[in-house]
């Protein structure tokens, strides 16, 4: 099993530095090679100061739903480099790389929220919820699993009826650690709503399953 492990420091101006390239391991013998190049060459061309080239590298990868792609984005995009400075586009990709499991990204998020309208956050959490549905309709089941945090931890208010049925459907498809989240999540569901929402989530997971659509989460 051969594992590429690439990790840099870049220190960005106005006071805000962050580990810009998380550890991106990656066990090549289940992944796509091709973009694991992509990523080495990205972080070479930030490291010899070509923004712009590392930009184009990551956003395909980004928009594959690499976390480590998103985050990387994220920092460049709101500094300014390779892209034009962005924070909306900036917060939209911290939010995925947040709501994919890099914890890390959510200091990032609570930088760049700042910084961007609070009339225009929900606009952006929506980007999100699109971004996440439609591949989840790509038949990315992780995507569930994203799904699941956001309505717990990007919405200002969790939702924990939709949380609980991204779990559920999650675990129903094998996806891991979805089962021990569906379970917590459970304790905060509202009781006379759980045989309705366990009702969807069968109707949701035969719809996938089928390689249907789910045109949304709502009822």
């Amino acid at each position: 099993m051969k594992v590429i492990v690439i990790c840099f420091v870049l220190v960005l101006s106005n006071g805000f530095s962050s580990f810009l390239f998380a550890s991106n391991e990656t066990n090549i013998e289940s992944s796509n090679v091709e973009d694991i190049d992509n990523f080495s060459k990205a972080v070479v061309a930030v490291r010899e100061k070509n923004y712009a080239l590392a930009a184009d590298l990551f956003y395909p990868l980004a928009e594959a739903g690499d976390v480590d792609a998103q985050f990387n984005l994220s920092i460049l995009i709101r500094n300014g480099l390779g892209r034009p400075q962005n924070f909306s586009k900036a917060l939209f990709w911290a939010w995925l790389s947040f709501s994919g499991g890099l914890e890390k990204a959510n200091a990032v998020v609570e930088v760049i929220i700042e910084l961007v309208p609070e009339n225009a956050h929900d606009a952006i959490r929506e980007q999100v919820y699109d971004f996440l549905l439609e591949k989840v309709n790509e038949g990315n089941r992780a995507s569930l699993m994203q799904l699941g945090k956001y309505f717990l931890e990007i919405l200002p208010n969790p939702d924990y009826n939709k949380s609980y049925l991204c779990y559920s459907i999650a675990s129903a498809f094998g996806e891991e650690g979805s089962k021990v989240l569906r379970d917590q999540v459970l304790e905060s569901v509202e009781n006379e709503k759980i045989v309705e929402i366990q009702d969807r989530a069968s109707v949701m997971f035969e719809t996938l399953r089928r390689g249907d659509k789910i045109n949304s989460l709502e009822k």
